[in-house]
């Protein structure tokens, strides 16, 4: 590759770089955003050209310097599109990441959760109840925390002894659960002591879900451009 080319790719190079790693309300060398990125293709055009000597070139290296401006027009458009749509694309990776490492939410500057939304569209929050690692689906629906009966065992109740005694709604259809009381429940950092929950029979739940018993005790709970953030009092 030529220093025709070298050189106001990385001018373009430069420009992405400064315009992913600053703040969208933070202006670049005393421009917005939007006009910082004109200028940077402006400049990355006019470089090439100076570099290429156009004035100077014959009928030939004119055709092949006006089939390298199409590719470099091109190029432009690619990367303009890529910053215009760059918080979709870092949703979509973080969806990926989310369903490729799972084990573990992301802990923010301010100690709050951080959790990627799956490609299905659902949070899934790793937790640990009685220090046993059990993953939730987030459901503001649910009243309560509801506890899989498999997965009670392995956090020590007693599934047999439980009184199921209250009617819930699972995606099998109506069923009975048992009311208890988890000692410690932690997502990441935060902790909180003696959550109230529901064991559902055993076969009756496929998944474990995180209810208001635990969210209503969290300073806050909120959607942020596709993440779940849950914030400790």
């Amino acid at each position: 590759m030529t220093l025709r080319f070298i050189l106001p790719l990385a001018v373009l190079v430069f420009a992405g770089i400064a315009l992913f790693g600053t703040p969208a309300e933070t202006p670049i060398l005393g421009l917005d955003h939007a006009r910082f990125g004109q200028a940077a293709l402006a400049a990355a055009l006019l470089l090439w050209l100076l570099l290429s000597g156009l004035r100077r070139a014959g009928a030939g290296q004119v055709a092949r310097g006006f089939a390298s401006a199409l590719t470099w027009a091109a190029l432009i458009l690619g990367l303009t599109g890529l910053y215009s749509y760059r918080f979709e694309f870092a949703d979509f990776a973080d969806r990926v990441i989310g369903e490729l490492n799972p084990s573990e939410p992301t802990v923010g500057q301010g100690g709050e959760i951080i959790v990627n939304r799956r490609l299905t569209g659902e949070f899934v929050v790793p937790a640990k109840v009685n220090n046993t690692s059990a993953s939730f689906l987030f459901d503001t629906g649910a009243s309560s925390v509801v506890v899989r009966a498999e997965d009670a065992r392995r956090m020590g109740l007693n599934v047999t002894g439980l009184d199921y005694e209250v009617s819930v709604s699972t995606a099998n259809g109506a069923s009975m659960a048992a009311p208890v009381l988890l000692g410690d429940f932690a997502v990441g950092p935060i902790l909180i002591h003696n959550v109230r929950a529901l064991v559902a029979r055993p076969g009756a739940l496929s998944e474990n879900l995180l209810g208001m018993s635990f969210l209503e005790r969290l300073k806050s709970y909120s959607v942020e451009r596709g993440k779940l953030v849950l914030k400790a009092k």
